[in-house]
């Protein structure tokens, strides 16, 4: 659409000048209105005939595209990021509850230990109060009945505290404690045996809850890297993009949750033959998933 924003009417007659079939207008320009040009954009790029060259593009369409492409593929990235955020969420809880259950176990008289220099880096328990909990204290009234409860307390206790941290301070809290074999363990717990290995696919494991949670486009998504490790066997490394990264949250899923696991799997199959009724949208997701 350029610069400068268009009617309804004269965006639908734009794609149209571009060589998309639009059977419907008015559907199209209704649909415009609800999701919008520029987020509708990303799904009509792949049916573009510089895909995927985004520095140099034509906006040029390949014959036969059609708009219920691009809206089957946002159907498909829609339906996808609900599914996952279920079991997203539960490699979170699992994750959290292991660490607050294992570090508290290790040192039973420190439950403050996630402000401790004895446990964490000095950096980290130095700017845990200003960077943390001064906004635990502000948004979450269990923390704050805790303080009214226990006045003398200057934290709440690490079975407390880490509930409310977020996975992105969790993750942090992780990375900052002091002992090797504490974090080994952790990775273990979850199946991985290189603590390398296991940061690189936590990483994607946030990054696509990231995803989820804020509506970003999902079929491209393409982690930096994926190590070699339990994932794909150990045989290779899983290749960069969505599939490599949902055979990283399946196999987490297979330790904390076989029945997420195989729901996951299940509702991953059906979207993809649901949404590729078209032989655009079959010819790109047959590209992602391809075994």
């Amino acid at each position: 659409m350029g610069r400068k924003a268009k009617p309804l009417q004269e965006q639908v007659a734009l794609l149209q000048k571009r060589g998309m079939i639009i059977a419907e207008p008015e559907k199209a320009r209704q649909i415009l209105l609800e999701i919008g040009w520029y987020r509708m954009s990303f799904y009509w790029f792949p049916f573009e005939t510089r895909y995927p060259d985004r520095m140099n593009p034509t906006h040029q369409f390949k014959p036969g595209t059609r708009f219920e492409d691009a809206l089957l593929l946002y159907a498909f990235d829609f339906n996808l990021r609900h599914a996952l955020l279920k079991p997203l969420e539960r490699i979170e809880t699992a994750f959290r509850t292991y660490l607050i259950y294992h570090v508290s176990s290790r040192y039973p008289d420190r439950p403050e230990w996630f402000a401790d220099p004895k446990v964490v880096s000095a950096a980290h328990a130095r700017n845990f109060d200003r960077s943390i909990y001064s906004v635990l204290r502000r948004t979450q009234p269990e923390i704050e009945l805790h303080h009214r409860r226990f006045p003398r307390d200057r934290y709440a206790p690490a079975w407390k505290t880490l509930e409310f941290m977020t996975f992105g301070a969790l993750w942090t809290l992780y990375l900052s404690l002091n002992s090797d074999s504490l974090r080994l363990d952790v990775a273990r717990h979850f199946g991985v045996h290189n603590p390398e290995v296991f940061n690189n696919y936590m990483d994607i494991v946030r990054d696509l809850r990231n995803y989820c949670a804020h509506g970003n486009i999902l079929y491209s998504f393409k982690p930096g890297r994926i190590l070699r490790g339990p994932v794909n066997g150990g045989k290779c490394e899983p290749p960069r993009n969505l599939r490599g990264a949902l055979m990283v949250v399946d196999h987490f899923l297979g330790i904390v949750s076989e029945r997420l696991r195989k729901e996951l799997a299940d509702e991953t199959s059906r979207l993809i033959e649901q949404f590729s009724k078209s032989r655009g949208t079959a010819r790109l997701l047959s590209g992602i998933f391809k075994t």
